[in-house]
C-alpha cells in the first residue's frame, strides 16, 4: 500500500482532524518480501523511513494507544517505526495461527500487534492474554477479532491507518478505502 504524493502532502499538513485516542496500523513493510511470494506482489510496499515519517503525531491524542502490526522478521523495524510516531512500547499481542506459514529461518506461525502509549494512556481492561488463536483468511487479512480485543482494551476514538474494509466505530486512512481523515 504505497502512499500516492497527495497522501502525503496530506500527511505534512496540520490538519482539522480530531484527535485519536487508539490507532490501529497494518503498514505495507517492504521489509516482509521473501522472493517471489513477498508482499509487493500483492501491493505497494513502503520503506521504512517512508513509514516512519508519518505525521501520525498529528492525529492521536495526548494520552493515546497504538496497536501496531509485524511479522515475526520486521519486530525491530516496528518498534523503530513506534518510537518515530511518539509512543512508547509497552507489550505485545500474538496472533496465533491455525497452521505453519513461510519462514526463512522457523516456520512462521504467528505475527503481533506491538502496543504502545503516549501520555498517560492507562489500558481498559488488564484481563487480555498476551496471545489469541485466529484463522487465516486470504494474504495480508488481519482477523476481524482484533477489534473487539483492540476495543476491549483501548479508549475511542479510534482510527485504522492502511485500512482495507471499513469496521464500524472506526475511522479509516488508506489508499485501498475513502479515506475519513487526512492526516
Amino acid at each position: 500500500m504505497a502512499v500516492s504524493e497527495t497522501e502525503t502532502d496530506a500527511i505534512e499538513r496540520p490538519s482539522e482532524s480530531p484527535k485519536y485516542c487508539t490507532i490501529l496500523a497494518d503498514p505495507p513493510w517492504r521489509t516482509n518480501q521473501t522472493g517471489s511470494r513477498g508482499a509487493d506482489r500483492h501491493y505497494p510496499v513502503m520503506s521504512l523511513d517512508d513509514i516512519g515519517s508519518l505525521r501520525v503525531d498529528r492525529v492521536a491524542a495526548d494520552d493515546a494507544h497504538l496497536w501496531l502490526w509485524v511479522t515475526n522478521s520486521n519486530f525491530a523495524e516496528g518498534l523503530a517505526v513506534m518510537d518515530a510516531w511518539g509512543f512508547t512500547y509497552r507489550s505485545c499481542l500474538t496472533w496465533v495461527k491455525p497452521y505453519f506459514r513461510l519462514g526463512q529461518y522457523l516456520r512462521n506461525q504467528t505475527e503481533h500487534l506491538l502496543f504502545g502509549i503516549r501520555g498517560r494512556a492507562p489500558i481498559q481492561f488488564r484481563g487480555q492474554g498476551t496471545w489469541f488463536y485466529a484463522p487465516v483468511q486470504e494474504h495480508s487479512h488481519k482477523p476481524e477479532e482484533q477489534y473487539a480485543i483492540i476495543e476491549r482494551c483501548s479508549p475511542g476514538p479510534y482510527l485504522e491507518l492502511f485500512a482495507r474494509r471499513r469496521q464500524p466505530g472506526w475511522d479509516l486512512w488508506g489508499n485501498e478505502v475513502d479515506s475519513d481523515v487526512a492526516l
